[in-house]
């Protein structure tokens, strides 16, 4: 069973030292030994520092294809199960008490270039490992975040075509660390819905269907402005 964190104060966290501190302490049971290859641990994770509750999952991002190969075999050889709920975009183990979430995308080849592509900035937290190797960094817009303590976008999006998706993330998020979601925010993301045809705001909608955690109001809302 995972223990709780204790939850880590704005200030603190905002340090890439806690950052560090934090994935070692999760990842160390998954890896056990030191894994010879390189991978960014990012994403929602590291919300942990500020609820102090466990992390839903860990996402795992290898910075090459031969990387990923060789995580998967690292990790089945400490025991992981592949879980039969295995959403899109990635391979996901359990382990350790973890779910561990594989990406399948190699293709930044960076940290920094990593967290760009997510969509919010509470997101954009992470570490890379590298052979024993750990370096952290917290992306500006997720300090202000803290500092605020409102869930904000990260512009431009990268992922606009998951935009539902990234709406109803803005609210669970809002929702577990107590924070608001500032109106612009969200109508940022409801502006540019709307200002697609309705076969793009169609497949939005199924895009949404097939990755969203819970996002059975966020669909209910976006069908009732669609396009005639």
């Amino acid at each position: 069973m995972r223990t709780a964190l204790r939850p880590t104060p704005a200030l603190e966290v905002l340090h890439e030292d806690a950052v560090v501190m934090f994935a070692q302490e999760v990842l160390g049971p998954v890896l056990n030994v030191p894994f010879p290859g390189r991978l960014f641990l990012a994403g929602g994770a590291f919300k942990s520092l500020i609820h102090g509750r466990p992390p839903h999952d860990l996402d795992l991002w290898p910075a090459t294809p031969l990387d990923r190969e060789a995580l998967c075999v690292h990790l089945r050889a400490r025991g992981a199960c592949p879980r039969d709920d295995n959403p899109p975009f990635q391979t996901s183990f359990q382990l350790a008490g973890h779910r561990v979430e594989v990406a399948y995308d190699c293709t930044p080849k960076s940290l920094e270039e990593r967290l760009s592509r997510f969509d919010l900035g509470l997101s954009a937290v992470g570490v890379e490992y590298a052979a024993g190797r750990w370096r952290g960094f917290v992306h500006p817009l997720a300090r202000e975040s803290l500092q605020s303590r409102e869930v904000l976008l990260l512009r431009p999006l990268a992922n606009w075509k998951y935009l539902l998706a990234t709406l109803e993330r803005m609210r669970r998020y809002g929702e577990e660390l107590g924070y608001s979601v500032p109106a612009p925010e969200e109508q940022c993301l409801w502006d540019l819905f709307d200002a697609q045809p309705r076969a793009s705001q169609e497949a939005l909608m199924a895009r949404h269907a097939r990755v969203a955690r819970d996002g059975g109001t966020v669909l209910a809302e976006a069908r009732a402005r669609l396009r005639p």
